[in-house]
């Protein structure tokens, strides 16, 4: 790991502008999976910097937009008519995808990154409904008022939690898990699955020393039943990567060893990282 990176991100928060430079990076690619004109404006000089120390980052976020895209237009084709995307970051969904206009978007995150948010596309127009509340997700009280207020005059909802419970503990993303069933109206939960592997290798070799994967239940499956929520789908990142012929980008030592494997321990390999869509637990 780049010491450059670790100098770089201090909080959880910073990583916004990494991710919206990986997104950026990708929309300028000719064989870009999607694009997204307005990330290289939010990102900033500071984004790009962290992007091009961490490039396995670019590889990470470019699968799972184009994996929450296809979920979140499944969703709405479906009837979901409000998405709540908690700790959305420098997201851009409702301004580069094509949205029903009758679609309630929301957004939470903390308040500095909702305020540089909100100025800098002040003169973009989104194709839906778009609200935005700054709230640092870790003060639950608070969380749980906003989610009760939201409640009041919201109908089908799916929450969005992309690259956020990583760096919850496993109490905390308890926590979340449970607020987010105690309120009816939301009907399914998309979020990171983590292979019990790979979060054992994160425990040991993290990716961001300063903000580290906190969240290590011994299986991702069983921790969300537990507060409610089955797996409804699972797409994992290296699966869906190789229909889109963007390899995983594996270290040397690895590309070595590959062609020695078995084909169950390379399938592992591929379905260690995901996103998968929750269902609400009756």
């Amino acid at each position: 790991m780049s010491n450059v990176s670790n100098e770089q991100i201090q909080h959880v928060t910073e990583t916004a502008p990494w991710v919206a430079a990986c997104r950026a990076l990708e929309s300028s690619r000719p064989d870009a999976l999607f694009h997204d004109p307005l990330a290289a404006g939010l990102a900033g000089e500071r984004g790009f910097k962290i992007a091009r120390t961490l490039p396995d980052g670019l590889w990470v976020v470019a699968i799972r937009t184009v994996v929450i895209d296809a979920f979140l237009r499944s969703a709405i084709s479906s009837g979901i008519d409000t998405i709540v995307n908690l700790g959305a970051g420098l997201d851009t969904r409702p301004y580069r995808m094509d949205l029903p206009s009758s679609l309630r978007w929301i957004e939470i995150d903390h308040p500095s990154l909702i305020e540089r948010k909100e100025a800098r596309l002040r003169e973009e127009a989104p194709a839906c409904s778009v609200e935005r509340f700054g709230l640092d997700l870790a003060e639950r009280v608070a969380r749980q008022e906003l989610l009760d207020r939201l409640g009041a005059t919201s109908a089908r909802t799916m929450a969005l939690t992309e690259g956020v419970v990583s760096y919850l503990s496993v109490d905390e993303a308890g926590a979340l898990a449970d607020d987010l069933h105690a309120q009816p109206y939301f009907e399914l939960w998309v979020t990171e699955y983590l292979s019990p592997r790979l979060l054992r290798h994160y425990q040991k070799h993290q990716p961001l020393h300063r903000v580290p994967v906190r969240f290590d239940p011994v299986s991702c499956e069983a921790f969300f039943a537990q507060h409610g929520w089955r797996v409804g789908k699972i797409r994992y990142l290296g699966e869906e990567s190789q229909g889109l012929h963007r390899p995983v980008p594996l270290p040397r030592f690895a590309k070595v060893m590959r062609p020695l494997m078995s084909q169950a321990k390379r399938r592992q390999m591929l379905r260690d990282m995901g996103y998968a869509v929750l269902e609400r637990a009756s």
